[in-house]
């Protein structure tokens, strides 16, 4: 409940506009209902107007407050009403005061040369709203987007307009975009200079999504004020799309291959290869950031004058089982939320890894959050495609530890596959009923093969995952 009422106040930018016109108008719709006498002296028929005004008002202001708590209420709104908009930019308002004052002034005094001057300002602004009504008509507007991304990767967007009028060409043409997810809001707007009659041009924005999730492309909108910049006219597509944005994705460093299951595998396997997960001797490469000094090459070294590093290939021949406990409590800070970040960046690496070099193995990811879920992944470009979908729209819950996810652990475990457990939570710095590690106690199961456990802290996962940033 607590949690509801903290998005209700962030959301108060949004619905406090609405709620201020309903207060408003209840109020006028009121008064009505108790001086009618006194608003009848103006004219009989005042209060049913009042009446009719605010209630209309006060549907809307009601419309806007509830489309702040259900975005999705927007779609058919705009369906519902149509598509034309018309709104009177600041140099329009200022040019329809002007006007107003004239013709008050000309009825007032009586004066012809005040409606004469009226009657020329009125012109060019009818003008103005039939030249921008002629040119948004049958034009039409296509979004092309990519179905997916990643986090921090700039991508193109491509906006289609068609002018299919004959003679008409269409000028000034600036076209607003929206995408939004749960937590962002963003817009961008490109502008056609000249569309020319049954002609069709293409501009492009780009944009960089910095949440992983869902993203909601739309609707498109047009609006131009062409020639003058009195009256805006403007339409409302519906073209609605959406884009995956898949988790940012590093790559593992050297410190991986010397930290983990080395020592147990060269004491049972007897064999000089040196890494983790049977790994084999590749070639030698440039040293980069995050490589283990342990694994320089000092003759290379010296040979080429820049450091030289020994890059080890991993001969998967095994299954690999991650253990993936998503945790985040109902109120959490930007500490915890960034832990959930770096340990689903982490999985994704550790999984394309070893998509990329297995062979006639199996990949389980068992995730522990808002709902308890299993996958099974194959091998090959498609399984990776399907995981980071999956890894995109996977939710952290603040549930605790279950026993289904170390019975699924177990019974996916066998003497040749590999278990890392991952979790969120800080397991010194909450209770112990609440710690991963006691699931397996208190179940009593056995996670067979070789297994590890790690906090998803930065500073800890930082040794084995380097991510590029810009």
């Amino acid at each position: 409940m607590n949690h509801r009422l903290l998005e209700f106040w962030q959301k108060r930018a949004e619905w406090r506009p609405g709620l201020v016109v309903m207060l408003v108008t209840a109020f006028v719709f009121t008064y009505t209902f108790q001086a009618p006498v006194t608003l009848g002296r103006f004219h009989h028929n005042l209060p049913l107007i009042l009446r009719i005004l605010s209630g209309s008002i006060f549907l809307w202001g009601f419309q806007q407050v509830l489309i702040s708590f259900f975005p999705k209420l927007k779609r058919y709104q705009l369906k519902r009403i149509g598509r034309n908009r018309v709104s009177l930019p600041r140099d329009g308002v200022v040019y329809l005061l002007i006007m107003m004052v004239l013709f008050v002034g000309s009825v007032l005094s009586r004066e012809n040369m005040l409606m004469l001057v009226f009657a020329m300002m009125t012109g060019p602004f009818v003008l103005n709203g039939w030249i921008t009504y002629s040119m948004l008509k049958k034009i039409k507007l296509k979004r092309i987007i990519p179905q997916r991304v990643m986090v921090g990767e700039t991508f193109t967007a491509e906006i289609i307009l068609e002018n299919n009028k004959r003679l008409i060409a269409a000028y000034l043409m600036e076209v607003n975009d929206s995408f939004t997810n749960r937590n962002d809001k963003l817009e961008a707007s490109v502008v056609f200079r000249r569309v020319g009659p049954r002609q069709k041009l293409s501009a492009h924005y780009y944009a960089k999504l910095s949440q992983r999730g869902i993203y909601q492309f739309g609707p498109l909108q047009v609006s131009t004020r062409y020639p003058l910049g009195l009256v805006k006219r403007g339409a409302v597509f519906s073209e609605f799309s959406e884009i995956i944005v898949h988790p940012q994705i590093g790559r593992l460093s050297t410190n991986w291959a010397d930290d983990f299951f080395s020592i147990a595998e060269l004491a049972q396997q007897n064999q000089s290869r040196r890494g983790v997960f049977d790994d084999e001797f590749n070639h030698i490469r440039e040293y980069r950031s995050g490589d283990s000094q342990r694994s320089i090459h000092w003759r290379s070294s010296a040979r080429q004058g820049e450091l030289m590093v020994q890059e080890y290939h991993q001969n998967r021949n095994y299954d690999l089982i991650i253990g993936l406990d998503l945790w985040l409590p109902s109120y959490f800070n930007a500490e915890q939320a960034e832990r959930v970040e770096w340990a689903i960046s982490f999985v994704g690496t550790l999984c394309r890894e070893h998509l990329r070099y297995s062979r006639d193995t199996k990949l389980t990811l068992v995730s522990q959050g808002k709902t308890l879920e299993l996958l099974e992944v194959g091998i090959g470009s498609m399984g990776l495609e399907y995981l980071l979908d999956f890894l995109a729209t996977l939710e952290p819950g603040k549930s605790q530890t279950e026993g289904e996810f170390a019975k699924l652990i177990s019974q996916m475990s066998s003497p040749r596959s590999r278990t890392v457990l991952l979790t969120t939570r800080d397991e010194s710095g909450i209770k112990k009923h609440n710690r991963l590690q006691t699931i397996f106690e208190e179940q009593g199961v056995e996670v067979h093969g070789q297994w590890r456990m790690i906090e998803a802290a930065p500073e800890i996962l930082s040794r084995w995952l380097v991510l590029e940033t810009d």
